[in-house]
């Protein structure tokens, strides 16, 4: 049987046990879709990365399953850490390119 089953659990068992090995099938054909969708994803940037040097290929494997609180916190802060040096950068370059211009 395509789903798994055996012909004794089929003609003897209860046709709940259908059902659930039907939505085992269902699952797992979701699960390969989107494993193969990743996989397009990785080819793609496999690709671009050869054809267009300003296309890099990712340093990490891309995230499957959701970030929990801890993880989104923590990416949180230092996204927010990362922003304050870029400005911070930004107020020196302003400082020493405008450092004679308020004595004059």
């Amino acid at each position: 049987m395509s789903y798994g089953m055996t012909w004794d659990e089929f003609w003897y068992e209860s046709i709940d046990r259908f059902a659930v090995y039907w939505q085992k099938n269902e699952f797992e054909k979701e699960r390969r879709n989107q494993e193969m969708w990743l996989q397009g994803l990785y080819f793609r940037a496999a690709v671009a990365s050869c054809l267009d040097k300003k296309f890099k290929y990712p340093e990490k494997a891309q995230r499957i399953t959701e970030m929990t609180e801890a993880e989104r916190e923590y990416e949180n802060k230092r996204k927010v850490n990362e922003l304050k040096e870029m400005l911070m950068e930004h107020k020196r370059r302003w400082d020493a390119k405008h450092k004679g211009v308020e004595a004059g």
